[in-house]
């Protein structure tokens, strides 16, 4: 696939890279697919209070637990951790079906069913952490990180479309047994992939929820950061809430079937995968509170409007709409959030963000089967939407303080942006990666780094000429203003694999090895990452 774009680069793998990307997928539709299945076989067994209930009871244990489940995936290979991962949902998945043919009461289906949806929960970090191993060049890294975001909005969308249509022409337990059998074909996927064990260090292993309650001590008093926070977790209430309400709206308002739920809550998903493009171009100005201000606002807007139509079509506009200004506000609010905060504890920070995407779908599901019964299910869209309309708008005043005190860095930004393989990254992890660089000036006949020595940096040129020699050859070519160099080592656990010379004075922008392997790797902790790479290298050594 030579020529392909960057983003694709992962398909024309050879490594088993493009066999971990379709298990990927279809754990990606598995995961949506299956979380409606239960929604609808909820609501029609106890009405909008059973589904909101059963949508609670799912997230609570996956939030407390699968930090612990996933520890598993350090210490074992990651290989092995995937399939282990894929297996354990297939068996869940296969419980819940047997629960749901044997018309077994609603307290087993609903316990077979957060089992599989807390082993769902754990696949993510530990795919993103395999990737690395099995990519062969940064670009397929990147490439393969890339994809798999791609696949998380557009299952966000095909999922629920399934599940309402597998519903209605089969039935609830036929829908689990097609995600039995996905999960089962993810898991034959990912066999034989001879990734080694990580290495740990015990020292520095802290659950997630001790890390988001750190981070609420860090910013104790930082009301521009809690703002924003808070802010940012009317995206996840609009989606907590519409896998309730969407249900309710699509049977009692438009007459429809389960499909029409379906499409009603993928509407969402479509929107969100449009507002993120929109979002990484948004996100490269220098003010960024007015940006997420305006997405919390016509996001929550957009979801009230759902109560002045009555028709499938524009109920799925408005939706799609809300679903792009909700991602818009993501993207900008990570972005602004990044800028503003000391990196000492901004993983700490950002704990904290990714604890608010289950404690807003949690406070979604519990407020909507409530406005229901308050309001019925059309005009239930209005509270909900004009409440978190109303929280975008009054957290203005306390987020606008973030972009006067915002690490702005447009020329490091730009430089890294030109590097190919860095520009399929998002924006907030382009930005990451500005803020902790640093300049070197060199003069002619400096040599940046030699062959064969460990590698602890990634470098991007932005003025200068620089010579490449291997095995005492020096290459034909030279690398000049927006080339980057130095990945190798650092991706691979490899000595460095040519000598660079400056010809002429040059500038370099330079990125720590930890940092680099942060944004690239997708790891949330790049100094584990970093770690690893020595302990390698040492290895190695001793072989």
């Amino acid at each position: 696939m030579s020529g392909s774009p960057a983003a694709l680069t992962a398909l024309s793998s050879r490594t088993g890279l493009r066999r971990v990307l379709v298990a990927y997928c279809l754990f990606d539709f598995v995961e949506f697919f299956v979380w409606l299945v239960v929604i609808l076989w909820a609501f029609e067994v106890g009405g909008a209070g059973l589904a909101g209930l059963a949508a609670l009871v799912q997230l609570v244990p996956a939030a407390f637990l699968s930090p612990a489940i996933a520890s598993v995936g350090d210490r074992i290979p990651r290989g092995t951790a995937l399939v282990l991962a894929y297996g354990l949902i297939a068996v869940s998945c296969l419980l819940t079906m047997v629960a749901l043919r044997l018309d077994a009461p609603g307290g087993v289906v609903i316990a077979a069913s957060t089992a599989a949806t807390t082993a769902i929960a754990v696949v993510r970090p530990i795919h993103f952490a395999a990737l690395p191993q099995l990519a062969a060049t940064p670009d397929e890294l990147v490439s393969g990180n890339s994809l798999s975001s791609v696949a998380d909005g557009s299952f966000r969308f095909l999922g629920p479309v399934a599940a309402g249509i597998v519903v209605t022409t089969l039935g609830y337990w036929q829908g689990f047994w097609i995600a039995t059998l996905l999960c089962l074909a993810a898991a034959g996927l990912c066999t034989r992939l001879e990734l080694l064990s990580p290495v740990i260090d015990d020292e520095d292993e802290v659950g997630g929820l001790r890390v988001a309650l750190e981070g609420i001590r860090t910013l104790w008093g930082d009301w521009g950061s809690l703002a924003l926070l808070l802010v940012m977790t009317v995206d996840f209430v609009v989606t907590g809430a519409l896998d309730v309400l969407g249900v309710a709206y699509a049977q009692d308002v438009l007459g429809l079937a389960a499909t029409g739920a379906g499409l009603l809550i993928g509407s969402l998903g479509v929107g969100g995968l449009v507002g993120a493009v929109m979002g990484a171009s948004l996100s490269r100005g220098r003010r960024l509170a007015p940006v997420v201000v305006v997405g919390g606002t016509v996001e929550g807007c957009a979801f009230a409007a759902v109560a002045l139509v009555g028709l499938l079509t524009p109920a799925m506009v408005l939706l799609a709409t809300a679903g792009t200004a909700g991602a818009v506000m993501i993207v900008s609010g990570r972005t602004l959030l990044q800028r503003a905060t000391d990196d000492r504890v901004l993983a700490r920070v950002f704990a904290i963000q990714e604890s608010t995407t289950l404690l807003g779908t949690a406070l979604g599901a519990i407020l909507a089967p409530l406005v229901i019964d308050w309001f019925g299910p059309r005009v239930a869209f209005v509270p909900i939407g004009l409440g978190c309309a109303l929280v975008a708008l009054t957290g203005v005043v306390f987020i606008r303080r973030l972009d006067a005190r915002a690490d702005y860095r447009p020329e490091e930004t730009r430089l890294l942006r030109g590097v190919p393989f860095l520009s399929v990254l998002p924006e907030f992890d382009v930005e990451r990666l500005a803020q902790n660089s640093r300049w070197d000036v060199v003069l002619p006949g400096a040599v940046v780094i030699s062959q064969g020595e460990a590698g602890r940096a990634f470098y991007v040129v932005a003025e200068g000429e620089f010579a490449v020699t291997v095995d005492g050859v020096r290459r034909p070519f030279t690398l000049g203003p927006g080339t980057g160099f130095g990945e190798i080592a650092l991706l691979h656990a490899v000595p460095r694999t040519a000598t660079i010379t400056a010809l002429t004075a040059g500038r370099l922008l330079v990125i720590d090895v930890s940092d680099f392997l942060a944004s690239v790797t997708g790891s949330a902790d790049g100094r584990a990452m970093a770690a690893e790479v020595t302990a390698r290298h040492l290895e190695r050594d001793r072989r």
